[in-house]
Parts: structure tokens; sequence; C-alpha cells
């Protein structure tokens, strides 16, 4: 069925592509059958800015847009007729004569999982990235470590950088040992209890991080309780963010979590990811280009709307709440870090298809890529209108760009094609890894072979390097999805029962990403 024409969306995976090290796409190339890292929703597009108009003068972001009939069966929905895409674009780098404002100090609460399953590399990644992110911090950066497993404690309060030598820290981390069981409700109320002790309102960072590898096993066990609890103590101005270990971790409830509070949520499966991405969050602050950025799309009602790439619909009220609140929250950081007065909200409105969009640094794009059904010998006047307004951040000022889809356009209709066929292809993948997930090596092989054929035929309509290119990666993917289950040497065996293992990392990674628990 068509989306509706009005409705409010998030992007899927509010981690932005562009600046990553390691996608997907990069793994397959390197023979690894699953992602090592969370799937990027752009993973096949993400380096394809080079046709994208970057901002000029001052300007910190440049908006453009493009319509493409689509010629042939290179497209996710088969009713459709056109592409439309609106898409936004940070400089490289800040303009060198407009004087960078001194980031907001971050108040960082760790609530750490110290129970008997976190015991040795577990815990040790979290310790590493703890010391790590530390070395980091300014002088006036806060840091507090909640320790938990069937109890809960203060390791270190809330406490300046500048105040706190690196030997105590050192010390304070080393002691986290692990031990007993987990009580994930009181834990994170404790975090959000803590954060209070260094938080000023519009003058701090807060973010609380839960590190964790399991279900509750101590105190309130019900997910649903434990959220209803943990949202009720929200402020405004927090976010929560939540790393997962191993199999047993919950990681749909962990995520519903983290989105009561505009946080991210990730699988650990490498001990440098935890570091990375702290290390990212604490380094974004520095390198914004564009906060508080809004899309209101107003798609005419006789022209349907066959997909949108990379994008959920909003349907559940508490989430939507969630959206709201970050959106009043990003136009009040513009307000305090940046001196800028933010337009009036968009993304509340109840005509059109509204986007909140995550921050936007420099060197990153955002992609917002639409399959529509234009009526039969209807032409394209009247397609519709996009509104992009944000706080840019170089010129400490608000924005707004009025679009008339059909109108101007600054992106040709290949680069809009090769954009759509690239989140595409990145959605193909994604769901291809689902079928190996759940062992189904048939239907990933049927659907990344058709795909192929696709790109194939999108190579002969418009002979662009990039589907040859994503040709190749996908019968790479065929290729080692065919491997499973195949042993390549004695050194490869697993322990107990004989298994590839990249058929049982796939195995754990699945379950965890489909929110299996094993029964013992």
């Amino acid at each position: 069925l068509p989306l509706p024409h009005d409705g409010l969306f998030i992007r899927r995976n509010s981690a932005f592509g562009t600046r990553s090290l390691l996608g997907a796409r990069d793994l397959i190339e390197q023979g690894v059958i699953i992602g090592q890292e969370q799937i990027r929703f752009d993973d096949f597009v993400a380096e394809r800015t080079d046709q994208v108009p970057g901002p000029q003068g001052q300007e910190a972001v440049a908006v453009s847009h493009g319509v493409a009939a689509v010629e042939g069966d290179f497209k996710a929905n088969e009713a459709t007729t056109h592409f439309v895409e609106v898409t936004l674009k940070a400089a490289d780098a800040p303009a060198r004569d407009v004087p960078a404002g001194e980031p907001l100090p971050v108040n960082f609460v760790f609530v750490v999982d110290v129970s008997l399953s976190m015991r040795g590399e577990k815990l040790d990644t979290v310790k590493s990235a703890l010391e790590t992110l530390y070395d980091e911090l300014r002088p006036t950066d806060c840091v507090a470590v909640i320790a938990f497993n069937q109890q809960v404690r203060t390791v270190l309060p809330s406490v300046c950088k500048q105040d706190l030598s690196p030997e105590r820290f050192g010390r304070t981390v080393a002691a986290l040992t692990a031990e007993g069981g987990t009580d994930i409700n009181l834990a994170v109320q404790y975090g959000i209890d803590e954060v209070a002790r260094n938080s000023v309102s519009g003058g701090t960072v807060d973010c609380v991080y839960l590190f964790s590898d399991g279900d509750p096993t101590s105190g309130e066990r019900d997910w649903i309780t434990i959220r209803t609890n943990i949202a009720a103590r929200l402020r405004g101005d927090l976010t929560l963010s939540c790393f997962g270990f191993g199999s047993d971790a919950r990681m749909p409830e962990l995520a519903a979590l983290a989105g009561l509070a505009g946080g991210h949520c990730a699988l650990v499966t490498r001990p440098e990811q935890v570091k990375t991405d702290l290390l990212g969050d604490l380094s974004r602050r520095d390198h914004l280009a564009a906060v508080d950025i809004q899309l209101k799309l107003d798609i005419a009602p006789d022209v349907e709307i066959r997909h949108l790439y990379g994008h959920d619909l909003v349907g559940d009220p508490r989430a939507r709440a969630a959206v709201l609140r970050e959106a009043a929250r990003a136009g009040e950081r513009a307000r305090k870090d940046y001196g800028a007065e933010p337009l009036p909200d968009i993304v509340t409105d109840e005509q059109g298809i509204r986007i909140f969009a995550p921050d936007l640094a420099f060197e990153e794009t955002y992609w917002v890529v639409l399959e529509v059904r234009v009526p039969p010998r209807r032409d394209l006047s009247g397609l519709g209108t996009a509104t992009v307004q944000y706080v840019d951040t170089v010129a400490r000022e608000a924005r707004r760009h009025e679009l008339d889809l059909a109108a101007t356009p600054t992106l040709t209709a290949e680069t809009v094609t090769v954009h759509a066929v690239g989140l595409w292809t990145s959605e193909v993948t994604f769901h291809a890894l689902d079928d190996l997930y759940e062992g189904d090596r048939d239907a990933a092989t049927s659907r990344l072979s058709e795909h192929v054929r696709v790109l194939e035929a999108a190579h002969e309509r418009i002979p662009v390097p990039v589907f040859r290119d994503d040709r190749v990666t996908l019968k790479k993917l065929i290729t080692l999805a065919g491997s499973l289950g195949h042993t390549v040497s004695f050194s490869d065996m697993a322990h107990g029962p004989v298994m590839a293992p990249a058929l049982r990392a796939l195995n754990e990674f699945g379950r965890v990403r489909s929110g299996f628990v094993p029964h013992h």
C-alpha cells in the first residue's frame, strides 16, 4: 500500500554513515559475512556525494533536490514511476575566518553492568573505553561511574576532569569486578539521578550510557515496567544510550530504552567499537555544521508515495512524543550553543511527511529519497514542495529553504537514480542478512541474485561504475553465504560441535537482533 501523505518519520539508523570507517559494504569486500558494526542504511551511497553541490561561502550546509523518471525495473516498488530526492550536504570543514564557539562541557554518566556474565573481555572492553575517553575529556567535562549487579553503587560521583586525577580515575576503573545478578531498572535510575550533580540546564551536554550483556535478573524484571519507570525520570535535555554485549543482550529492549531519550543503541561485536562510538559522541560537539534539522514534504494528493528509503513512520504515541521532545531540545541547544533563534517547529504539524533529522556534522550528507507514482499523462508541475530548515552553526542563524520539487532541480536525473538505487541496494543487503540470521540461505541467495540482475539492468541503462561495483560486492556476499557451515581449517573449528566460525558468529548475532532468548 502507498505510504500516507501525512506522518512523522525518523531515520532508521540515527548514526550517520558518511563519516564511519567501516560498514557492511567494506566488510563484504574484506571477506566478512556479517557486519561487525550496525548496518548503515546508506551504506551503498555514503561515498557518492561528488555530484551533490556543497555549500558556498560561509554557509555550513547546501540543500539540493531532483526528480528522475524510472526507466526500467530498478525500483523498490513496482508501481513507482519517479524518484524524488532532497539532500543536505555539509561543508568539508568550518570556514576558517569564522570563530568557533566553545562547545558545551559534557556531563557523562556511565552505568556499568558488573554482573558475573560480564567477566573477562566484556568488562575489559568497557574499562579500556572509559580510560581512552578520559584522556580526551576537556578540563570542564564531567564524568561519573555507576556499577551494578544485583546492587547499585556510585563508584565515582560526577566530577570535573580538572578535579579528577588520572590516577584516581584509573583506580576507580580498575576496581570494577564482575559478580552477581543484574538490576537494570535501579541502575539506570541511579545514573539519571547522578547526572543532576553537575547538570546545568542549557549549559551541559548530559548523557547516560548503559553497558550490559543480559536480561534483568534482579529487581524489576519486566521490560515494559522498566521503560515506564525510566521514562518517568527522564528530563528533556538528557540522552540515554545503550551498548549490548553478547547473544544474551536483549537488543530490541535496549533499543527501545535508548529511544525514550533520543540516544543510540549498539551491539558490541569488537572491543574497539565502544571506544570509537564514545569518542565519536565526544568529537561531534566540535564538528557540527547544522542542528535542529527538520524537513517537511507536501506531495500532491493524486501522487502516490510508494517508498521512503531508510526512514520509518512513527506510529507509537510514546515514540512520537520522544521525537517531539528531542526537537524541542534541539531548538534550545541552538539558542544556548550558537545564539541563534530557531524557527518554529514543522515536525509538529499534522500535514505532510515530516522528518526530524539528527544533527549534521561537517563532511556528512543526509539523504531523503522517495519513490512516487505519478498518474499517467500527468506532467510533473505541482508534484509537491519541500521545506528544509535548520540552524547553521557557521552563520549562527536559522536557515529555511522552500523547494518546488519539480522546478529548477540542482541534482541531475542520473544522480538521483544512482542515489536511489544505492539506497535500495543497502536495503536489499539488510534484508538478505536477516534471511541468513534466520537460517534461510536460499531466500538470501535468491534476494541477492535478483538484485544483481537489477544492477545489471541499471548498468545497461546508466553505465556508471557504481552499479558495476555494487553488483560485484553482492556476488561476493552470495559467495560468502554459500560458504557458511564449511570449516576452512582445523584452527577455525569451534569448540564443541563442529561449526565454522562464520556460521557461529552469524547465529549469535542473529539471535541478538531478533531478540532471541536461549532456554536453559
